[in-house]
């Protein structure tokens, strides 16, 4: 496995940012090390290359994302700065019930929207894992520990973000992970 570098967000405003659907959905395309021009990435999220700049451009400004040389030096290329992305708790303490309200509300409808699509498809090949705990009752330092333990599970296949190095019969799965207080 390689060196993997996480970034704390420390600033409400940065996690503004990130409470945008499309901007969501570009870092689950940018992410592995994948590099895109804004018109590659345009494509991808469904939207025009010139919003898709504006939305580079805003995640630049609070260094989620940076500019990559290209090789003939006309092309802009973009890559994610880290391979995760962390909020520190007191950025967290900081935000609005209103922009937590939407960047967890845009998470949950892409959650929703990728169970409805499969349901739709209704291909007998295609299996879905889901796993639900009620709730269990964990220390501060073991709930750091699961995270670790889901984030290494999870990147043993950090190399699978590019379908180039997918398996023959490989399928892209989108893979979801909450770990959330309860009072």
């Amino acid at each position: 496995m390689t060196d993997r570098r996480t970034l704390t967000l420390t600033d409400p405003r940065a996690i503004r940012v990130l409470a945008h659907e499309v901007r969501q959905q570009l870092l689950d395309e940018l992410s592995g090390g994948t590099v895109l021009t804004a018109t590659e990435a345009a494509k991808r999220c469904g939207i025009t290359p010139s919003a898709m700049s504006y939305h580079l451009r805003a995640m630049e400004r609070w260094g989620l994302v940076e500019r990559v040389d290209s090789a003939d030096g006309r092309e802009h290329p973009w890559k994610l700065v880290a391979d995760s992305i962390k909020i520190d708790d007191a950025a967290s303490a900081g935000i609005t019930a209103s922009v937590a309200n939407s960047l967890l509300g845009t998470f949950v409808r892409r959650l929703s929207r990728t169970v409805e699509e499969m349901i739709e498809r209704n291909d007998p090949d295609e299996h879905a894992t889901i796993v639900q705990l009620g709730g269990v009752y964990l220390t501060d330092d073991e709930v750091q520990e699961l995270d670790r333990i889901v984030d290494e599970a999870v990147h043993r296949w950090e190399d699978r973000h590019d379908p180039a190095n997918a398996p023959e019969g490989a399928r892209r799965r989108d893979i979801y992970w909450l770990n959330l207080p309860r009072a």
